[in-house]
């Protein structure tokens, strides 16, 4: 079974997000869970088994969607305040 790690945020206000890592096995890849604290809403993001160094070429399905990371970082740093 998988551990649950939870995140809380620097304050501890509010409810941590869980999240569960899955090794991949036969035909499925990695993944992570991200569960809501407080609700039964998750996150899931799957990500290739051995990441070949390029964030072009490296791919992530996030809730279903299929994107490179580098395209997934365009889309999310700029929720998150940050320009890696």
């Amino acid at each position: 079974m998988p551990k649950i790690e939870r995140v809380e945020d620097a304050e501890g206000t509010i409810s941590p997000l869980r999240i569960t890592k899955r090794k991949g096995c036969g035909i499925k890849d990695p993944s992570i869970r991200v569960k809501c604290g407080c609700c039964d809403k998750a996150v899931v993001i799957y990500h290739g088994a051995e990441p070949t160094g390029d964030p072009s070429k490296n791919m992530l399905e996030i809730n279903g969607v299929l994107g490179t990371v580098d395209q997934w970082r365009k889309v999310l740093l700029p929720l998150l305040g940050s320009s890696v």
